[in-house]
């Protein structure tokens, strides 16, 4: 497995995986067209200040994860998809393209990381809290923008 910035080539696969993550049965039906930000990675990602990493495994994109910058010290956290394949032990890839997207976020001197999820994804959930982000409202949060689904839970890291 490799994780490595995003390009362009891997658009197509990117947005496979996201649709397959997202219209998984658990949650509303989601189509890319609600997505903006996923139909124009580099503009979005890399033209705000942020990143975008995929993950290949045998010539497929396997995980995605991506922030974007807003303003010097604010990230969003977006596009954290994981193949089901490769969740938990022993790949731990979502650890992986964490890890990744947080030393990113040091580097370029981020101080808060905010992320929506989806109301009904407990393993999301469980992940954000123990990697130390907490819960807020949406009116909380440090910055405005407008998350795919109207039914979100929002969080918050303090690097």
């Amino acid at each position: 497995m490799l994780i490595k910035p995003f390009e362009q080539s891997y658009q197509d696969e990117v947005i496979q995986l996201a649709l397959h993550c997202q219209n998984d049965g658990t949650r509303p039906y989601i189509d890319v067209n609600n997505q903006p930000n996923l139909l124009n990675i580099p503009k979005e990602y890399f033209g705000s200040g942020g990143y975008f990493w995929i993950v290949e495994d045998k010539n497929k994109v396997v995980g995605t994860i991506g922030l974007i910058k807003c303003g010097d010290s604010i990230g969003i956290l977006k596009k954290f998809f994981v193949n089901e394949n490769y969740r938990g032990k022993p790949n731990n890839l979502g650890q992986k393209l964490f890890a990744k997207l947080l030393e990113y976020a040091k580097l370029n001197n981020l101080k808060t990381i905010v992320l929506d999820t989806p109301k009904n994804t407990s393993r999301a959930h469980k992940f954000y809290k123990k990697a130390g982000f907490y819960q807020i409202t949406k009116s909380d949060l440090p910055v405005k923008y407008n998350p795919p689904y109207e039914e979100s839970d929002y969080f918050i890291l303090h690097l």
